[in-house]
């Protein structure tokens, strides 16, 4: 028996026993194959990785002898045409570009050379930025363009079609010379998917043209939308930009401008903290805030009531029903000129996440005390400084600046001044700097709210958050006397009404109004 016929006889009793293991309509083996056979031929379309120097020597070959033999050259002449060797980027040489294409179209009929050359030319296309190119690049750039776009129907579609080709022909716009356009409605409707399946398919790096326009084209759009459809869409935003870091500052520089822009400027978590946690503290001195100042100011705003918050909530025993505390400083959050906190070792206890939380959003503004379970908000005023402990029942220390500085104070380089005592915050260096103590103490005709205001005084901020808190309208007349009207007066407690009185308010029953004259002011 010759060789063939052992061969035959082989595989037939292979097959004959492949066979008799197959139960009748069993084909899922055969489905699994099959699969991961059309996966193996879709990927012998997929981008190849070639050496840098191999294609950097096929460069100069066809620079030096003005042709390209074989199709592994040109294949390799396609990869390498918008990269710069010796200084030179063959898509910049009009003759030698316009000839590279002419090579290419010539494999038109041989279906596959033809696709592979087509995936070369085509991550070139991606690669090569308009913005970047010289004249004669962007007059190629776009002779590229037409060309990938007309020979894109020269390809027949079916089961084994590459994913890159399957991209191509979802979405034909993105050989258009606006590519992101038709993909941006889709992004503004909260499916950033496309985006995704995009950068996959097509084997995309994050940093290409392409992904750029993907990316900020729907933040642009937003950009000129009315305030009520940008909110809607700022959290679907942001999210993009956190899937694609390398586009979050510019991305968020213009989001945070076009919030500032905003008739009304609720406070937004989801941005306050994207921002916070991309660029840091708002008000510490920092090279990355690159958004107008009214944006930052914002930020700051937000930031500082939400650590008044975390610090009454997680470190203070009031009372979680009727915070005062937190509704008298939340009056002065935008005065606050800079904030600090001095934590006790409890406060680092390990599987807080609230706690963890709260530090995040306080970096760069905490200190260490040795001491267990006190904890101090140390509020910075133009004219004072102000120590809250966490409990209630402690004595605040006010310090007037203008008398001097107290020994504790943070300025610039204060994270090295390492860990520091409960009796450095309450006491004074010298008697210039003796701090004010006030407890949190109600009389029968005062609550302590009169007395800390008394002492703060008021300002256009204070009394406008007042305002907005407690449903009121203010009046300041044109000589000088301030009215504040309540819309339901006989609803404050005395701790609100204490605050008026403190800053030299009087209440007139025949206004039904809170009155303060212009000398008071």
């Amino acid at each position: 028996m010759d060789t063939l016929a052992k061969l035959h006889d082989t595989l037939s009793n292979i097959n004959a026993i492949s066979l008799s293991r197959m139960r009748p309509g069993d084909s899922l083996g055969m489905r699994s194959e099959r699969s991961r056979l059309q996966e193996w031929v879709r990927g012998s379309s997929r981008l190849e990785n070639a050496p840098a120097a191999t294609i950097e020597q096929a460069l100069k070959a066809y620079r030096q002898n003005g042709s390209l033999v074989g199709l592994r050259q040109l294949r390799l002449v396609c990869y390498g045409c918008t990269q710069s060797v010796d200084g030179e980027v063959l898509i910049e040489s009009r003759e030698a570009f316009e000839k590279l294409l002419e090579y290419v179209e010539h494999y038109k009929y041989r279906q596959r050379s033809f696709r592979k050359l087509y995936r070369a030319l085509l991550a070139s296309y991606f690669s090569y930025a308009a913005d970047a190119a010289s004249l004669a690049g962007a007059d190629n750039r776009e002779k590229l363009r037409r060309f990938l776009a007309a020979q894109l129907d020269s390809f027949a579609m079916n089961e084994f079609t590459p994913d890159w080709l399957l991209a191509l022909t979802k979405y034909p716009d993105l050989l258009d010379e606006n590519p992101a356009h038709s993909l941006v409605v889709a992004v503004l409707q909260d499916d950033w998917s496309v985006v995704n399946e995009i950068r996959v398919r097509l084997e995309l790096d994050a940093g290409c043209w392409l992904m750029r326009q993907l990316v900020m084209a729907p933040i642009l759009a937003a950009q000129h939308m009315d305030d009520p459809a940008f909110k809607e869409r700022l959290d679907s935003l942001l999210l993009l930009l956190n899937d694609y870091p390398l586009y979050a500052d510019a991305g968020l520089n213009i989001l945070l401008d076009r919030y500032a822009c905003c008739a009304v400027r609720e406070v937004r978590a989801t941005l306050r903290d994207f921002a916070i946690g991309l660029w840091g503290n708002p008000w510490l001195p920092a090279h990355h805030w690159r958004c107008c100042s009214d944006a930052r100011d914002m930020l700051s705003h937000w930031l500082k009531r939400q650590l008044l918050g975390e610090f009454f909530d997680l470190l203070s025993n009031d009372d979680k029903e009727n915070p005062r505390r937190l509704n008298f400083w939340e009056l002065y959050s935008a005065d606050l000129t800079g904030m600090y906190f001095a934590l006790g070792r409890d406060a680092y206890a390990p599987g807080n996440l609230p706690l963890y939380k709260f530090r995040s959003h306080a970096k760069g503004l905490i200190a260490k005390l040795p001491e267990e379970k006190v904890h101090t908000c140390i509020m910075q005023f133009e004219h004072h400084h102000v120590v809250e402990f966490n409990r209630e029942n402690n004595v605040a220390y006010f310090y007037d600046t203008r008398q001097g500085l107290p020994s504790f104070y943070f300025g610039k380089g204060w994270l090295e001044i390492g860990a520091i005592g409960v009796q450095e915050i309450t006491q004074g260096a010298d008697v210039s700097r003796i701090s004010k103590p006030i407890r949190h103490q109600d009389s029968r005709q005062l609550a302590w709210e009169g007395k800390f205001a008394h002492e703060l005084g008021a300002t256009e901020n204070t009394i406008a958050a007042f305002c907005d808190k407690y449903q009121c309208v203010y009046e300041n007349l044109r000589n000088g006397n301030q009215w504040i009207r309540p819309a339901q007066p006989d609803r404050y407690g005395l701790e609100v009404r204490s605050v008026l009185q403190g800053w030299g308010f009087c209440f007139m029953e025949k206004e039904n109004a809170y009155f303060r004259s212009a000398r008071l002011a």
